[in-house]
């Protein structure tokens, strides 16, 4: 059986100063990102996980890192799961961004977001957290309800939202949930 828990960073200096950022080293989590990382590492101590996967960047490792302290399983970093490519918006304000399409502004195809994505959720046989980021997040779980990008733009990533795939059925199981359902703890005890 391989099922993925998906879960989005805690909040970062970046994301209290509205940068898009893809930056390895830059942007800690805040104080209410690190409490938000100790509120779900509690959730998931209860839950049966194999192991926990990062983002290479520093706002997911840690993340992960407090969710390894609290659950006792080891991180490993898997570049797959990065933020998206942002081009030339790399460090600019969010609200620069203007609405178009990712390759048209020169960032990372929505394609290529999706089958790095989808490729290391299928990699590993059990049950897995991904710790990443919110468009890559929204690429995977879009991919499993047969969604394009434009379509999964109502879907909405929050701090730590558990996001949950059954990746040997094709199923989601939840997404950008803050309280997770019997549901999903029944899905991974």
């Amino acid at each position: 059986m391989k099922k993925a828990i998906l879960i989005r960073h805690g909040e970062s200096e970046a994301n209290v100063r509205g940068i898009l950022s893809e930056e390895l080293e830059y942007y800690n989590l805040t104080e209410s990102g690190r409490s938000q990382a100790e509120r779900i590492g509690n959730i998931l101590r209860n839950y049966r996980i194999d192991g926990i996967f990062s983002s290479p960047i520093l706002r997911t490792r840690e993340t992960a890192e407090i969710i390894s302290r609290i659950t006792g399983k080891k991180v490993e970093i898997l570049e797959d799961i990065r933020e998206s490519g942002l081009g030339d918006f790399n460090g600019k304000p969010f609200q620069s961004l203007p609405f178009g399409g990712r390759e048209e502004l020169g960032m990372e195809p929505w394609s290529s977001l999706v089958k790095r994505m989808v490729s290391a959720l299928e990699r590993h046989e059990g049950n897995f957290v991904y710790v990443s980021h919110a468009l890559p997040i929204r690429a995977a779980v879009a991919h499993y309800l047969g969604m394009n990008e434009l379509d999964s733009y109502g879907i909405e990533i929050r701090y730590t939202s558990i996001s949950a795939i059954d990746i040997s059925n094709g199923k989601v199981l939840c997404i950008g949930s803050l309280k997770p359902s019997r549901r999903i703890e029944s899905a991974f005890s």
